[in-house]
């Protein structure tokens, strides 16, 4: 585990992330019900074996933001956060540690999420170095969106491998 001054930790693989998010999916797929279209666990902690700060990202589809019941999200322990992405909208839970993003369907915002979180499950090189690459900016940056912003370059190479990928029938 690695910790700088202001607490970007990067902790070594831990499967109890899964379940973690199992847990959390099941609620908030029923507090949302039929207005909860599709529900992906993505980010570091969705990619076994790779190092990851230890919050579980659920990325949840429906069909208009109008039809989501806040209310529900809240008394499960989730705060709104705001458009904090863009045209999605950001929950974020204390404990277990979990940040909610809401699109509507047909964002492309999703695609490119699940893309790379697909990659990275299937393609140990690349895997190892964006494991090495978090734990060096964890070490440099002392803020959390320093660290986000340090970490697109790597990702938006990622994902335009992906998309080569599918061009070529790959994958």
């Amino acid at each position: 585990m690695t910790k700088n001054n202001k607490n970007i930790v990067i902790e070594p693989y831990n499967p109890q992330w899964s379940w973690i998010y199992e847990g959390e999916a099941r609620s908030i797929q029923k507090a949302l019900g039929e207005h909860c279209l599709a529900i992906h666990h993505f980010g570091s902690t969705s990619v076994s074996g790779l190092s990851a700060k230890p919050k579980i990202d659920i990325l949840v589809v429906t069909k208009d933001f109008s039809s989501i019941d806040t209310a529900a999200l809240k008394r499960l322990g989730f705060e709104y956060r705001g458009e904090v992405i863009p045209s999605g909208r950001y929950f974020t839970k204390k404990e277990p540690k979990v940040h909610l993003h809401l699109f509507e369907e047909g964002n492309p915002l999703i695609e490119r999420n699940l893309l790379f979180r697909d990659w990275l499950r299937n393609h140990e090189e690349d895997r190892k170095a964006y494991a090495k690459l978090k734990q060096e900016l964890a070490n440099k940056h002392t803020d959390g969106m320093e660290y986000c912003r340090a970490k697109t370059e790597f990702i938006e190479k990622i994902i335009l491998k992906s998309l080569k990928g599918f061009d070529d029938g790959r994958l």
